[in-house]
């Protein structure tokens, strides 16, 4: 009776251990020392703004009467200034030149009467401008020469009082008040140094590039200036230069960093239209993990009578590989490690994982309790599984840019247009918490202002 007792412990035993899962022991996480600082990027920007559009914001701003002096008492004249056809302007990196069609309205007091008289003639302005360090604009406005094509004649009935040498004395008089007028309601409606705090402001706000990847784009700029105005016929030029470190994350919005006070305007080297930025894309695993349990979690895979179903899965590092932990149910409770280098293939234009397979010990315990499992689409299954929604699809990437770069609009009236020429892949690597890739752009940009809304 002792005996066969013991043979049935011994039976239950045996049979307990058959049953019994052996688990891997779960890979080592750790993380080499390869960050490396991203590349700072120059990004010419050439602006045109067309003469047409900036001398039609400069009228509608200036409004049609320039000047008006109706005070009759101080000198016994009167005097207003209409513009009677649009302004003029032509520009060079120093100075704006206005040509300015007005009419003369003169009240004169002959003591024993007032009389009036009209005239038109063209003013020539010159505007020395600068753009100080914190992009505040400073302008001195003079009154370079006028040119009467109607002169102010007063009818007496038996004669005509000619009055231009009392005109002439009265414009080199006020000139000086007429340029300050002008200074004045140029600087009222071109406000540089605001216009560029809200442009800094907006270049460090992170840009959602792709709803399906929760991608988002922030620029990291570090400086900000700009190439010396040049003019021609129809256009005015320039090129506007930024140094940045752009990144692309994928996952919650980046925080926003506080942003500090605008870097000193300084005239930039350098012009064109071609850029070449460096990028550096990160697809941590926390949303790595959110992007493959979209399909795997529920997953059942099959081999004969024996089936697993995928659970949970995590990801995380080990050197330059990653690890996979998936978490089975069924014939199999526990977890199956893969690891895989990521890599980018040229071939197909995508970044996946290079040799993906189980780990050591998972490959043990598969052998002694569930070997089954080598010999399913389980393995095959997973892995294009991670390929796919690991891989930040760069065709899908280029794409998206080129349609973006078309015609993408910064403000009312202004528009950024280009093309994207090549996307590449310089450096793939598991960085804590991450995966990161670094990613050149080469293409074309330009800015063309077709209105402006001050």
């Amino acid at each position: 009776m002792a005996k066969s007792r013991i043979i049935a412990a011994t039976l239950a035993m045996l049979l307990f251990q058959a049953c019994k899962t052996t688990q891997p022991a779960r890979p080592s996480e750790y993380y080499e020392q390869t960050e490396q600082m991203p590349a700072v990027s120059t990004i010419y920007v050439p602006l045109k703004i067309y003469k047409a559009e900036l001398e039609k914001s400069i009228n509608t701003q200036l409004g049609d009467v320039l000047f008006e002096d109706s005070n009759l008492a101080d000198d016994g004249l009167m005097l207003k200034a209409t513009r009677r056809e649009n302004i003029r302007i032509s520009m060079n990196s120093q100075t704006i030149n206005y040509i300015v069609p007005i009419d003369l309205w003169i009240k004169k007091d002959l003591t024993l009467t007032n009389v009036v008289a009209e005239g038109s003639l063209e003013l020539t302005f010159q505007t020395a401008y600068k753009i100080l360090p914190d992009w505040s604009l400073t302008t001195k406005t003079e009154l370079a020469n006028y040119r009467w094509i109607k002169e102010p004649v007063i009818k007496l009935g038996f004669a005509n009082l000619p009055i231009t040498p009392i005109a002439n004395s009265f414009l080199n008089k006020s000139k000086a008040d007429i340029a300050a007028s002008i200074d004045e309601q140029v600087a009222s409606f071109l406000d540089l140094r605001s216009q560029m705090k809200t442009v800094w402001q907006e270049l460090h706000d992170p840009v959602l590039v792709s709803e399906e990847y929760a991608a988002w784009l922030s620029l990291n700029p570090q400086s900000i200036g700009m190439t010396p105005l040049v003019s021609s016929e129809s256009l005015v030029q320039s090129t506007v230069v930024i140094l940045s470190s752009p990144a692309i994350t994928l996952g919650e919005k980046p925080h926003l960093p506080a942003v500090g006070t605008i870097p000193d305007f300084h005239y930039a080297a350098g012009q064109g239209d071609d850029f070449q930025v460096n990028i550096r894309t990160e697809i941590p695993f926390a949303e790595a993990e959110r992007i493959s349990k979209k399909t795997m979690a529920g997953e059942v895979f099959n081999y004969g009578k024996k089936k697993v179903v995928v659970e949970d899965i995590e990801i995380y590092g080990q050197g330059n590989r990653l690890v996979v932990n998936t978490k089975l149910s069924g014939d199999y409770n526990g977890s199956v490690y893969f690891t895989g280098k990521p890599k980018y293939d040229i071939r197909k234009n995508q970044i996946e994982l290079d040799n993906a397979d189980f780990d050591f010990d998972s490959k043990k315990a598969l052998l002694k309790t569930a070997s089954w499992l080598f010999k399913g689409t389980f393995k095959k299954k997973v892995q294009e599984s991670l390929n796919y929604y690991l891989t930040y699809n760069l065709e899908e990437t280029q794409d998206y840019i080129r349609q973006q770069l078309k015609d993408y609009p910064l403000a009312p009236g202004i528009r950024l247009s280009g093309d994207l020429a090549e996307l590449s892949v310089s450096h793939v690597y598991i960085a804590t918490g991450a995966i990161r890739v670094e990613i050149g752009l080469q293409g074309r940009l330009n800015v063309e202002v077709k209105s402006l809304g001050f």
